[in-house]
C-alpha cells in the first residue's frame, strides 16, 4: 500500500508538471494572439494613414501653376497623417524623407503604373507612415510577447497616389445659335451685353482675331482702328451698337423700302456721284414698280452700289430700253467676295427686307450684311471664312478649349482628347489623340452652323461615348465627356425634330454614359441658354454643370477660368 501510495504521488507530480507546461504554452499562444492582433490592427491603421496622406498630397499636385505647390503637397500629407491614429498614437511624417514626389510611369509589360521618385513633372506622391524606432510615435509596444523578450515591433506602410490620366471627349455645339451674341438682333439685350458685330465686319477681310480674342466696346477691341471692307458703296460702319442705339438714326444704314419712294440723302448723293442723271435717279428712287420682284431686287442693288444700271434713258447710261423698269439684261451685279460660296446679292436684298428684321428691316449697310452672313449664310458651304472671325460665343468656346489644352500640355498629364461637334447631326472631328493641339486647331476652323444649323445634343454625346469605348480608349484612363452648349436641343434620335425629342435623346445618352462609368461635365454658355437641360444631363451622368454668364467680356473670362480648372482637375487614385 505504501508503494502504491508512493507511486500515486509520483503520478500526481508528473501531471502537475504537464499542466504547468501546458499553461505556459497556452499563455504564450494567448500572448502571441493578442500581440498579433495588435500588430494586424496597427498595420491596417498605418496603411489607412498612408493612403489618406498620399491622396491628399497628390490632390495638391493639381496646383502646379501655384508657387510652392511641392511644399503644399508635402504639408497636406503631413496634416492628414496626423489626423490618423495608429493604436492610439497619431502618426506624423518626416516631410523630407517620408514624402517623395515623382512621376507614375506606365509599365507596358504589366499594364501597371510604377513610381519614379524625383521625375518631373510631378504627378504622383509616395508616402511612408512609420511606427518605428526614431519615429515620432515610436515602435508598436507589445504586451505578453515581452515574456519572450519581444517588447516592441517596428511597422511601416507605404502608399502611392497619382493623378490619373483621362480620356476626354470634347463635345461642342456647332448649331446656328453659337453666333447669336454677334448679331444685331440682340442690341437691346438686358444682361449688359452687346453684339460685337463690328469686329465681325472688320475681320471679314482680315486680320484673323487674336488667340485669345478679347471682346469689348467697339472703340476698345483689337479692331478699333480697322475700317473693314466696303460692300458696294457702303463702307461706313455708323453708330456703335451700345446703349441708346437706334437703327433709324444710324448713318451706316440706308433705308430702301420696297414699294415706297427712297428719300435718304446719302442714297441720292451716292447715285448722283456715280453719274446717274435726274431721270435715272427718279426711277431708281421710286418704288412704284416694285411689285415686280426682280425689278425691286435690282433697284435696291443699284441704290446701295451692289449693281449698275444701263438705263437707255436720254443722257443716261446707254444699253437699256429707256423705261423705268430695271430688266435683268440692263443690270450688272458686282462680283461677290472671295468667301462667298452659295449665295448672291439678291439673297442679301431679300434677307434685309424680311419681316423678321424688326427695327432693321429695309436698312442696308455693314451691320445688315454681317447679320445676313451670320443668320442666313452661316454654313461653311455658304460662307467659308466665318470661322476666322470673332463670332460670339463661338470664338470664346474655341479660346476656352485652347486654354484647357495649354494647361494639360504644360502638365504633361498623359491625357488624350477627342473632338466631336453637333448641329442637326454630329461628326467626329478628331479621334482620341495625345496631339492635343490638333483638337484646338481643328475647332478654330469651325464656325457656328458649320455643317447644319439645328441642335442635336444627344447625337454629339452618342459619338463621344462611342469614342470612349473604342479601341483607342485606354483601360487605365478615367473617362469623361466635356459638353459645351446653350442647352436647347431641337433634334432627337434618328433626326426626329422637336424639342421634346431632342431633350429625350440627350437624357437617354446621359444615362448611357452613366451606366458605362463615363461622367459628363456640362458648360452652359450663350444668350438665352437653357441651364435646366444642361444641369440635368450633368446630374444624370454624375458630372457637374458650369455656367458662363453675362456679357461677352464676362463670359469669355469665365470660360477661360472654367477650362483652366478642367485642364488641371484630374482624378486622383492609389496605384500602390
Amino acid at each position: 500500500m505504501q508503494r502504491f501510495r508512493a507511486g500515486g504521488r509520483f503520478r500526481r507530480a508528473g501531471v502537475t508538471v504537464q499542466v504547468a507546461l501546458a499553461v505556459t504554452f497556452v499563455v504564450g499562444f494567448a500572448a502571441l494572439s493578442v500581440d498579433m492582433g495588435s500588430i494586424y490592427v496597427a498595420k491596417a491603421e498605418l496603411q489607412r494613414a498612408a493612403d489618406a496622406a498620399a491622396m491628399a498630397a497628390a490632390t495638391n499636385l493639381m496646383q502646379s501653376d501655384t508657387a510652392g505647390y511641392e511644399e503644399n503637397a508635402k504639408q497636406a500629407a503631413g496634416e492628414i497623417a496626423e489626423l490618423n491614429s495608429v493604436l492610439g498614437k497619431y502618426a506624423s511624417l518626416n516631410l523630407n524623407s517620408d514624402v517623395e514626389l515623382g512621376k507614375a510611369v506606365l509599365n507596358p509589360s504589366t499594364g501597371r503604373y510604377e513610381f519614379s521618385a524625383g521625375m518631373q513633372p510631378f504627378d504622383a506622391v509616395q508616402v511612408t507612415v512609420r511606427r518605428t524606432e526614431g519615429s515620432s510615435g515610436g515602435p508598436i509596444n507589445l504586451g505578453f510577447a515581452g515574456l519572450f523578450g519581444m517588447n516592441t515591433k517596428n511597422l511601416e506602410a507605404t502608399a502611392t497616389a497619382m493623378l490619373i490620366p483621362r480620356d476626354m471627349a470634347v463635345v461642342i455645339d456647332l448649331s446656328g445659335s453659337m453666333n447669336y451674341d454677334s448679331q444685331t438682333m440682340y442690341y437691346k439685350r438686358t444682361d449688359g451685353g452687346y453684339p460685337n458685330t463690328r469686329d465681325i465686319w472688320c475681320a471679314l477681310d482680315g486680320p484673323s482675331p487674336s488667340r485669345p480674342y478679347i471682346p469689348g466696346p467697339e472703340n476698345a477691341t483689337e479692331y478699333a482702328g480697322d475700317t473693314g471692307p466696303v460692300i458696294g458703296v457702303m463702307g461706313e460702319w455708323g453708330n456703335p451698337l451700345l446703349g441708346g442705339y437706334k437703327p433709324s438714326t444710324d448713318p451706316g444704314l440706308w433705308l430702301v423700302q420696297k414699294g415706297a419712294t427712297t428719300t435718304q440723302a446719302a442714297i441720292v448723293n451716292s447715285l448722283t456721284a456715280r453719274g446717274y442723271n435726274f431721270a435715272e435717279r427718279t426711277a431708281l428712287l421710286s418704288g412704284s414698280k416694285d411689285s415686280n420682284t426682280g425689278h425691286w431686287q435690282r433697284r435696291c442693288g443699284v441704290c446701295i452700289g451692289l449693281a449698275s444700271w444701263k438705263s437707255g434713258k436720254s443722257g443716261g447710261f446707254p444699253g437699256g430700253n429707256g423705261d423705268d423698269v430695271l430688266d435683268a439684261g440692263e443690270v450688272t451685279w458686282l462680283p461677290t467676295p472671295s468667301y462667298q460660296v452659295s449665295w448672291g446679292w439678291t439673297n442679301y436684298v431679300d434677307f434685309v427686307q424680311g419681316s423678321t428684321r424688326g427695327d432693321f428691316r429695309y436698312r442696308y449697310g455693314p451691320k445688315a450684311f454681317v447679320d445676313f452672313l451670320l443668320n442666313s449664310e452661316r454654313r461653311y458651304a455658304d460662307t467659308n471664312n466665318l470661322w476666322d472671325t470673332p463670332a460670339m460665343p463661338m470664338v470664346a468656346i474655341k479660346d476656352a478649349v485652347q486654354t484647357m489644352v495649354d494647361v494639360i500640355s504644360a502638365e504633361d498629364t498623359l491625357d488624350h482628347i477627342s473632338l466631336h461637334v453637333f448641329g442637326t447631326d454630329a461628326k467626329d472631328e478628331v479621334l482620341l489623340t495625345a496631339n492635343l493641339q490638333s483638337v484646338a486647331d481643328t475647332l478654330y476652323e469651325r464656325q457656328a452652323a458649320h455643317y447644319n444649323p439645328n441642335t442635336n445634343i444627344g447625337e454629339g454625346l452618342r459619338l463621344g461615348i462611342m469614342e470612349l469605348e473604342s479601341a483607342r480608349a485606354r483601360p487605365n484612363a478615367r473617362k469623361m465627356i466635356v459638353l459645351m452648349s446653350d442647352g436647347v436641343p431641337n433634334v432627337g434620335e434618328n433626326g426626329k425634330s422637336g424639342e421634346a425629342n431632342g431633350i429625350a435623346w440627350a437624357y437617354a445618352q446621359a444615362e448611357k454614359a452613366r451606366d458605362k462609368n463615363i461622367s459628363i461635365v456640362c458648360i452652359s454658355v450663350g444668350y438665352g441658354v437653357d441651364r435646366t437641360i444642361m444641369q440635368q444631363i450633368a446630374t444624370i451622368a454624375n458630372g457637374q454643370e458650369y455656367y458662363a454668364a453675362g456679357n461677352p467680356e464676362e463670359y469669355t473670362e469665365q470660360l477661360q477660368a472654367i477650362f483652366r480648372t478642367l485642364g488641371g482637375k484630374r482624378p486622383v487614385a492609389l496605384v500602390e
